[in-house]
């Protein structure tokens, strides 16, 4: 055998440390690199344990939902539902639930009463990431599902007033705002929470 086929055949796996992975975020959440490449980058490194492996500490869940919104960034909804559906089987840490991304690259993919299906499934079943209300009443506010943006801020108000879902007071903020928008955009009357929503906007307006 060959001195390069042994060598070959002894190769040790890349170590993918957090500090690699925070890395590659930045980079795509600055735009340095094509949504596509940086989207294969991190898939080789959740996918491919002949190359890679992830260190302690690294979900990889993580990298699977961050390789997917790129993927998704780049218009590939496929690749995107495909990897975000295998961070959802490794049920590792993310910061969002999976199924979240997942009805968005169903709609952007063309999959609407999908994509709605999913959604209204997660919404029964109350999720504990205060990002999944986030994400889903940002994206159906973005596609003009107003009723189902309305209804998934309204959630997660409830959630973090009760108790049950940890948030930061940006978070919250975000979605009283985001509900109030909404609320607007329906011709709604304004409530209370809209009045909240109005104090925090004149505060913000005035620094």
């Amino acid at each position: 055998m060959s001195a390069w086929r042994v060598s070959y055949a002894c190769r040790v796996p890349r170590v993918i440390s957090q500090n690699d992975f925070d890395k590659a975020r930045d980079r795509a959440h600055r735009g340095d690199d094509h949504d596509a490449a940086i989207a294969e980058t991190l898939r080789d490194w959740a996918t491919d344990p002949e190359r890679f492996t992830l260190a302690d500490g690294v979900s990889r869940a993580a990298v699977l939902i961050e390789a997917g919104e790129n993927f998704g960034y780049a218009g590939d909804y496929a690749e995107a539902l495909r990897l975000f559906d295998e961070a959802r089987i490794d049920g590792g840490p993310t910061y969002v639930d999976p199924r979240a991304l997942m009805a968005q690259a169903l709609y952007e993919g063309g999959q609407k009463d999908a994509a709605l299906e999913l959604a209204g499934a997660l919404r029964k079943e109350a999720p504990t990431t205060l990002s999944t209300y986030l994400v889903l009443g940002g994206f159906f506010e973005l596609v003009d599902e107003l009723q189902a943006s309305q209804r998934w801020y309204s959630m997660g108000i409830r959630a973090m007033d009760s108790g049950n879902v940890p948030g930061s007071e940006a978070q919250y903020e975000s979605m009283l705002i985001g509900r109030a928008r909404v609320r607007g955009e329906l011709g709604l009357a304004p409530d209370t929470l809209d009045d909240a929503a109005t104090i925090i906007i004149e505060r913000y307006g005035s620094r």
